[in-house]
Formats: structure tokens, sequence, C-alpha cells
């Protein structure tokens, strides 16, 4: 299989079941670098299209998030403080928007680390020629909650809603930047929209669908604008008795739905099989992290069974990072391949 394959699962549909594990840090476990050789001072792009590339020859996967993913890049884009453990998932020490009511005067142009991050995409499309490359970007509320914290978002969703919609706009404005950026240059062939944050359970049914909604949908525009294919990845219960809310997700316009964790997967295909390529698999807590390996084929062939009639891409329940068992993804690779 190749990049050509899952463009084609995402587009218009592929005879094969194409492999897509949104690797952010875990790469970093199969080269043996630690974590802060990547993020130091500034940022490694060449060691991080290492990571990358060799989490891709490791699993032959068809396709790649473009760089060695992390918080860092827009909490210090902003002025925000970052801790590098050496083996470790860059966490954040401080929100730089935290509390902020004004707006003006911040510069949403890529740069940092972040800049050097969108150099990484180019080194991974140039080493791996075949394989489609994907860039991630964070959806609306998931950027604004990483930039203020979850509590100062969580009081600008109820009560101040001008605030709210300047600092979305600024997040959105950013996002803008980074799309143009990567697609300009060439060094990517889809996009993917992270939105762990733009969670129906975290600030409810109204929120996610008159605030979260109509900007993600901004994003996926971005990308069509430059003929790219869009995956949404979502948090939260969307498949439930009462559809609405898979349903609401429908006038983004993705071409991809990455599901979400602990739902109907049945209903998910009866209600978007028709109109997107949907995207997901093996849950990595607990299955993956345990390295259950019963549990893993179980559990990889029933998302095989589950999704082959539809245009399908098999994917990890998330993104992957640092400490899941290689083994684990090794068998869960093992058995797309031989089911």
């Amino acid at each position: 299989m190749s990049g050509k394959d899952f463009i084609d699962a995402l587009t218009t549909g592929s005879d094969t079941i194409p492999t897509f594990l949104r690797d952010m840090t875990l790469g970093m476990d199969v080269i043996g670098c630690r974590t802060t050789d990547i993020f130091n001072e500034a940022f490694d792009s060449e060691l991080s299209a290492k990571s990358i590339i060799g989490f891709q020859r490791f699993t032959e996967q068809d396709a790649v998030i473009g760089c060695t993913h992390s918080a860092a890049f827009i909490i210090e884009q902003f002025g925000g403080r970052m801790r590098y453990p050496e083996y470790g998932i860059p966490v954040p020490i401080t929100h730089p928007l935290d509390g902020v009511t004004d707006f003006v005067g911040y510069d949403t142009e890529p740069k940092g680390k972040l800049s050097s991050a969108i150099d990484s995409y180019s080194l991974v499309k140039e080493g791996l020629q075949d394989v489609a490359v994907v860039g991630n970007v964070t959806g609306p509320f998931t950027k604004a909650g990483v930039l203020t914290g979850m509590e100062y978002l969580s009081m600008l969703i109820v009560s101040e809603n001008d605030v709210l919609n300047d600092l979305l706009d600024l997040c959105l404005d950013n996002t803008e930047r980074i799309v143009d950026r990567l697609a300009s240059n060439g060094s990517i062939d889809a996009g993917l929209i992270a939105s762990a944050t733009d969670n129906p359970d975290l600030f409810g049914f109204d929120a996610f669908r008159d605030i979260s909604i109509p900007y993600t949908k901004s994003i996926v525009d971005m990308f069509h604008d430059h003929g790219l294919p869009v995956i949404y990845h979502p948090h939260g219960t969307f498949a439930k008795d009462d559809m609405n809310i898979l349903r609401s997700t429908l006038p983004i316009g993705y071409d991809g739905f990455h599901f979400p964790e602990n739902n109907d997967i049945s209903m998910i295909s009866d209600t978007l099989g028709d109109v997107a390529c949907l995207l997901g698999g093996t849950d990595i807590v607990p299955t993956l992290l345990n390295n259950d390996k019963d549990r893993i084929v179980s559990e990889t062939e029933g998302f095989i069974d589950a999704f082959h009639e539809d245009r399908f891409v098999f994917m990890a329940s998330c993104s992957l990072h640092r400490g899941i068992p290689l083994d684990a993804i090794r068998t869960m690779m093992d058995t797309v391949r031989n089911h």
C-alpha cells in the first residue's frame, strides 16, 4: 500500500485498508533519542524528522504526521513556558493567555519552535515520498484551552462571549498561517484537526454546536482551499440513542471522521459511512499501553470486520506517545496485515 491508498480512502474509496498511526512522540522511542534532544532551546527539525521516518519504517504505515508534536509550539509562541522531561512528554508550566481579555498585539505568524516544526514536515516529505504526510492542527476550543487553561476557557464559554470570540479569532488566524505555510511548500497531502477539548461532554452540546462547529468548519475550509482533504478528530460521546450530536458535525464538511473511544461503532458506521471516510481502531488505554496481545488482536480484528464495507483507515484510538510498548504496536500492525 502507499500514501495514494490513504488519500483515495479519504476522498473516493480504496480497495485496501490503509493504516495511519498518529505518532506524536513515540518515534523518539524508536530512534532512542531524548525528548530534550529535540526540544531544547530551539527545536531540532532534523531529529524530529528522523523520529517520524524511523517510526514509519518500523510500522510501514501509509500516512504520518510530519513532526514530533507538542503543545510547546503554541504555548511558547505566545509567551508561555514548558517543562521538558528527559525521556517524557513535554508539559505546559504556564498558559500564556490565562486571564487575558485584550488580544491586540499578539503575533500569530509561526515563529520559534513552531516555525521549525513546519520545517520538519518538509524534511519528512522529502524522506518519505511514497507516504502521505498529514498536517496536524488543533481545533478551536482545543487550541484556546492550551493557551488559556481549561478553567479560564470554561469561564469565557459561560459568561464572556465577546472575549471568547476574540480569542478564537486569534487561534483561527494562527492556524490559517500554519496551514498556508504547510500547503504552500507542498509538504502535506491532507490535514487533521485534533480536537480533544472540542468535546460536547466538556462544555455541553450547545457550545459545541453553536461555537466549536462553525470555527472548525473554517479550519476545514482552509485545507479545502488548498485542495487538501481533512480528518476531524474530536473527543467525547457522539454515538448515543439520540444521534443529534453525531449528525450535528456534518456541516463541518470533513472528509474523514476519526471517531473517539467508547462510542457505538455500528451507529457511527450507519450515520457517517455513506458521507465520510471513517478512521479509528484499537484503544490506546488500556489495550496498547498494557500490551495485552490477545486483546490487541481481538480489538484490531473487530474494527476491521466492523468497517470493511465502509471507506476506512485503520488507526489507533488517538495519538501515540512515548511509553507505549513498541511490541504492542507491532502486534497491532501484524494483525492488520494478517487479517
